[in-house]
């Protein structure tokens, strides 16, 4: 039987053709020589596809064109065999230091044939314990930012936790998901600059203060599970006045031992405006609009105003509880 020739046909043809080929499709051929590799590597456009990886005990990258999602299942080599019918088996699992070559080699593999950034990574950090530093390492090797980091915090590991928001640069979304941990996580000493930070857990933790936070550079602060008293927004709130947060849109919080409005609001100019004033806020990264009916107006030394509301929200808890929102809005009137 013949062989098809194609590294003879020309650039504008083979190019034609790898377009109606699935990634697997190009994987798999790829593994037949170097010069294939390079040959998929300069004919793919580099807008083609999205790469999306998701660093758990099974390793995943998700390939995407267009509306269609392609996933593969990374193998690699772990000296110390997983019980899976250990019920606790992710909890216990540590991936080893050859497993995060395997890893990272597949995928710089599958990066350079199809000619695409890591726009996104998930990684379990628990999972990585002792091989974070390598994890750095190989993202900063292989490009200079990503756009979303999306990190699963769920074992005491706080210097390699710290080690990944201070090394790596995120454009765009950095979503920290705190597992149940019942060792006192040091605190953040970090300044995030990032559009969008989402975190959730971490409920009995004073790890992160409001200073941290006006220390951020971010557009969106979301930190639904995270609770402060009326004395601590009260002073962050003349901290944005003064000019804090100066790229922030959004903020949302809670307030717990709330002491009143006029603890809230002490030694602060504000305008409390009726029901009858409705005002709405759209982002993309807001599933539903945030609006205001009502709520309390201030205004920043530079013009800028906002508006912030509390709304309680019902728990078993004897103590009241209040979600904190806050929408700095574009125009200065």
């Amino acid at each position: 039987m013949s062989s098809f020739p194609l590294l003879k046909l020309p650039l504008v043809v083979l190019r034609e053709i790898s377009s109606c080929w699935t990634p697997l499709d190009i994987l798999i051929l790829s593994n037949s020589s170097k010069r294939i590799v390079n040959l998929f590597h300069s004919i793919i456009s580099r807008k083609r596809f999205e790469m999306h990886v998701v660093l758990f005990i099974e390793p995943k990258v998700h390939i995407k064109e267009g509306h269609k999602e392609h996933i593969f299942n990374i193998p690699y080599e772990q000296i110390n065999r997983i019980n899976w019918k250990d019920k606790n088996h992710s909890m216990n699992f540590v991936f080893e230091s050859i497993s995060i070559d395997n890893i990272t080699g597949i995928i710089d593999h599958m990066h350079h044939v199809l000619n695409t950034e890591m726009r996104s990574i998930v990684i379990d950090i628990g999972h990585c314990f002792g091989n974070v530093p390598r994890v750095v390492y190989w993202l900063n090797r292989r490009q200079e930012s990503v756009d979303t980091l999306t990190i699963i915090y769920r074992r005491p590991n706080d210097d390699e936790f710290v080690l990944m928001l201070k090394e790596l640069k995120i454009n765009k979304h950095l979503n920290i998901s705190i597992k149940s941990t019942s060792h006192p996580i040091k605190p953040l000493n970090v300044k995030l600059k990032v559009d969008c930070f989402w975190m959730r857990g971490g409920y009995s933790s004073q790890w992160i203060s409001l200073d941290h936070i006006a220390n951020f550079d971010c557009i969106h602060i979301d930190l639904t599970t995270y609770s402060f008293t009326s004395f601590d927004m009260n002073r962050y709130l003349k901290a944005w006045m003064s000019g804090c947060n100066s790229r922030m849109e959004y903020l949302c919080l809670n307030v717990i031992r709330y002491s009143g409005h006029e603890t809230l609001t002490d030694g602060i100019y504000v305008e409390d405006n009726t029901s009858s004033i409705v005002r709405s806020y759209t982002n993309q990264i807001l599933r539903t609009p945030c609006v205001f009916e009502g709520g309390t107006k201030i205004r920043r030394k530079d013009g800028r105003s906002a508006t912030f509301q509390l709304k309680p929200i019902a728990t078993d808890d004897s103590e009241r509880i209040f979600f904190f929102r806050m929408v700095v809005w574009p125009d200065v009137v």
